[in-house]
């Protein structure tokens, strides 16, 4: 990677020009333009910061883009920060026994919490093409533990003792599954991710082979101490090198064991209680039990976590399309555009105007980390106070206020956060929109790899949580999982009609339109 941290402004501008093109797929870009309304949102503002961060070996400040939308002031602001920010992350020795990060800690605290009764296991597969041999598939799987060592991590220990060690390359193999629903292997993969167990004493992640000549599906079982959404478009993309060329070079400098280290060095003791007083702040007077439930059972203190069941949810592609013009002319991403939604529809549902909602977030901002499999994923909460607004603009520029006053603090794992602030159970609604970059554009043997939708767990932590991502016509679509030992499905459908009724009259209302709680 070239190091253009001393470069001169004209050479920040080209840098820049390149990031907006590759994150926006446009341009050329003037030097009034702005990112947001050139189509930009929180996804591609990551991905243009990411680039930059990339060619420049610079640590991009977490508002760069926000507080300068306009490409010129951008280059000036990245030549200002050049040398500033954290240090970066720097590689380590592999091999051994390595400090948690703040996610896996904060899982850890959340499964001593819940203890029995839900599953920390994530599945991913995909269509394999016929062309595959699966004497090399396997090969390169071996090999793929040797780029990304978090394959073979293992959790040793407990508490503070806790720790993550990286039991080697020869613990990666790719299992063949040829006799389970020999006719069905989508079905068989499903069956097989409900039965495989994951313990945190032996490596965390398996490959299988499920099915056989033509119809054959490549699937992943892992604990989410090791790999997430964004870990496995790039274990896929990896794979494909590794299969082609079972000596290629060019895997990634860092390791996730590296990041760890990076945090328990930099964001400890006074630099972790600065960040961590934000989130004190941002909840004080805030119930420790979150956003209360409608009927009786809300009033009823529930458990860590509980049975759960999915309500499909869709916004279409005309309103998406209003909304995100509508966010644009506010400064605001999609995203903030449809958390503000949320957040007034949980109000109203709910009958209170004081809402808290967590949402998950890439959290892949440091130099590097783009191409490091790990458990990265984490998330954050907005809390708004719905009294004092009253039009939708008003709504949507507080929510996109609250969240970017949340950047600089990010790098805090939100369940962490949860557990030191005392409060475990507070952020007990959850609204994420993904779009994961990794996961376009795979292919296999020079053929396209189909994604496949494995069935999440069937018990949930949070109340309420919803995903959202862009589907094929334009809009979003997802699902909204609920709790079915605190909530009914009238009550569920009741909050999704609230909610989609919204994004309608946003879509089609101007920002001084008002609104009613």
């Amino acid at each position: 990677m070239a190091d253009d941290s001393s470069a001169a402004p004209s050479e920040f501008a080209a840098v820049v020009r390149r990031a907006w093109a590759h994150s926006l797929d446009g341009g050329p870009f003037s030097d009034d333009d702005d990112f947001f309304a050139s189509g930009g949102d929180s996804l591609s503002a990551l991905a243009a910061a990411s680039y930059v961060a990339t060619a420049t070996g610079l640590d991009i400040p977490a508002l760069w883009l926000y507080e300068n939308p306009c490409l010129e002031e951008a280059v000036r602001a990245l030549a200002a920060a050049a040398g500033e920010g954290l240090a970066p992350i720097e590689p380590q020795e592999r091999a051994g026994a390595h400090p948690l990060s703040f996610q896996q800690e904060g899982l850890l605290r959340v499964m001593d919490h819940i203890r029995a009764g839900h599953r920390y296991q994530v599945a991913y597969a995909v269509e394999l093409p016929d062309s595959v041999d699966e004497g090399r598939l396997a090969a390169a799987v071996t090999r793929l533990a040797s780029r990304h060592p978090a394959l073979t991590t293992r959790i040793t220990g407990a508490g503070e003792l806790a720790r993550q060690e990286v039991t080697g390359a020869a613990g990666l193999e790719l299992e063949p599954l040829r006799a389970m629903c020999p006719d069905d292997p989508v079905a068989a993969t499903k069956l097989w991710a409900a039965a495989s167990v994951i313990d945190l004493d032996a490596p965390l992640a398996r490959f299988a082979v499920i099915g056989s000549g033509s119809q054959r599906v490549l699937a992943l079982v892992a604990h989410q101490m090791v790999v997430d959404p964004w870990s496995w478009g790039l274990l896929l993309r990896d794979l494909a090198v590794l299969y082609h060329n079972p000596d290629a070079d060019g895997g990634p400098a860092l390791a996730y064991s590296d990041y760890a280290r990076w945090q328990r060095r930099h964001l400890t003791g006074p630099a972790y209680e600065h960040h961590l007083s934000h989130w004190r702040r941002t909840t004080e007077g805030y119930p420790a039990g979150g956003v209360p439930l409608p009927g009786p059972r809300g009033e009823v203190p529930a458990a860590g976590a509980g049975p759960a069941a999915r309500l499909p949810l869709a916004v279409p592609a005309e309103h998406t399309q209003a909304l995100h013009t509508a966010g644009q002319m506010m400064g605001a991403s999609l995203f903030e555009v449809f958390l503000s939604l949320f957040h007034l529809a949980v109000s109203r549902w709910a009958g209170t105007s004081d809402v808290l909602v967590a949402s998950a977030t890439a959290s892949r901002t440091r130099p590097g980390s783009e191409s490091i499999a790990g458990f990265f994923v984490n998330g954050r909460f907005t809390r708004t106070a719905l009294t004092e607004l009253r039009t939708f603009g008003d709504l949507i520029g507080h929510v996109r206020d609250v969240w970017r006053a949340g950047d600089p603090h990010r790098e805090l794992h939100l369940e962490k956060v949860l557990f030191d602030l005392g409060r475990p159970d507070m952020a007990n609604i959850k609204f994420s929109v993904n779009a994961i970059p990794t996961l376009t554009g795979l292919t296999l043997a020079g053929e396209p790899m189909r994604l496949v939708s494995v069935p999440g767990a069937r018990s949930a932590r949070r109340h309420i949580s919803v995903g959202l991502a862009p589907d094929a016509g334009g809009g979003l679509s997802g699902a909204l999982t609920y709790r079915t030992d605190l909530l009914v499905p009238a009550q569920v459908r009741a909050l999704v009609q609230e909610f989609l009724t919204l994004c309608s009259s946003a879509a089609h209302a101007p920002a001084t339109a008002r609104i009613t709680r």
